[in-house]
C-alpha cells in the first residue's frame, strides 16, 4: 500500500489570549500530499509537537477536524470550534491527538493506530486543530502537526 505524510507548522499569534474548551489554534491549517485525489485513504497515526517548556495549567488534548477543501468558515485563532450548515458538505471528519506530555524543551504526543478511513477530493486534507481543554498559551507558540496515511 503506498503511504504519506504531511506536516504542518501553526505559528500562534503574539498574545496569550486564553483558549477555552473547544476553541481553534492558529486558523485553518492544510495537510498537503496527505491523500490521493478522490480516494479512500486511512489516517493510521498522528503527533502534534509544542515548542514550549511545561505544559500550561488547564491543558488537556487536542483534535484536528478534518475537510476535503478549506472549511468556508474561516474561522481565525481562538474561536469556538463548530460544524454549521455552510461546512457540512466539506467535513471528513476528526483525529483525536491526545494530550501532550512534557519532554523537557517541548510538549508532545503520539497516536498510533488511528485507522480513520476518509475520502478525499484532492491531495490535501485540511482541518482546524482545536484545544479540548481551556488554557492560557504563550504567545507565537509554534504547533507542529503530522498526519501519516495509507492509500485504502
Amino acid at each position: 500500500m503506498p503511504s504519506s505524510s504531511s506536516l504542518v507548522t501553526i505559528t500562534r499569534p503574539a498574545d496569550t489570549t486564553a483558549y477555552t474548551a473547544n476553541d481553534v489554534v492558529g486558523g485553518a491549517i492544510s495537510f498537503p500530499a496527505l491523500a490521493w485525489n478522490g480516494a479512500d485513504f486511512i489516517i493510521t497515526s498522528a503527533t502534534l509537537a509544542i515548542n514550549i517548556a511545561a505544559v500550561p495549567s488547564g491543558m488537556t488534548s487536542f483534535r484536528a477536524y478534518l475537510y476535503n477543501v478549506t472549511p468556508p468558515s474561516a474561522l481565525a485563532d481562538n474561536a469556538a470550534w463548530d460544524l454549521p450548515a455552510g461546512d457540512r458538505a466539506a467535513y471528513i471528519g476528526y483525529v483525536d491527538f491526545g494530550t501532550p506530555v512534557d519532554l523537557g524543551s517541548t510538549l508532545y504526543v503520539q497516536s498510533d493506530g488511528v485507522n480513520a478511513q476518509i475520502k478525499a477530493a484532492s491531495n490535501t486534507v485540511f482541518a482546524y486543530l482545536v484545544t479540548i481543554g481551556a488554557f492560557t498559551p504563550a504567545a507565537s507558540t509554534v504547533f507542529t502537526a503530522t498526519l501519516h496515511s495509507l492509500r485504502g
